[in-house]
């Protein structure tokens, strides 16, 4: 699948999200592609079930999935970035 741009790898939950949910592995140098119509070229290989960033997100930025804060960036995330516990700090209540 990876590099088929007629089938989505990814999930983009809300339009609001900066980041898309892999469906599969994404390896590096495809495209994260969703259903939406969203496409990135990935920089680093995505895990099933992870995130990949859509958009540039700066330091202290919000990160959104689920149309919610989920954290913020702990550095500056480019599009196609894997986002993880390494580059995302936690909402904390």
């Amino acid at each position: 699948m990876g590099q088929d741009a007629e089938i989505p790898n990814t999930l983009r939950i809300d339009p609001l999200d900066n980041v898309v949910t892999a469906l599969e592995t994404v390896a590096e140098g495809d495209n994260a592609i969703s259903a939406a119509g969203d496409s990135v070229v990935v920089r680093a290989e995505i895990p099933a079930g992870h995130k990949v960033a859509t958009e540039p997100i700066p330091a202290g930025d919000v990160i959104r999935k689920y149309g919610q804060a989920i954290g913020t960036a702990g550095g500056v995330i480019a599009p196609g970035d894997w986002v993880h516990t390494h580059n995302l700090e936690a909402v904390e209540d």
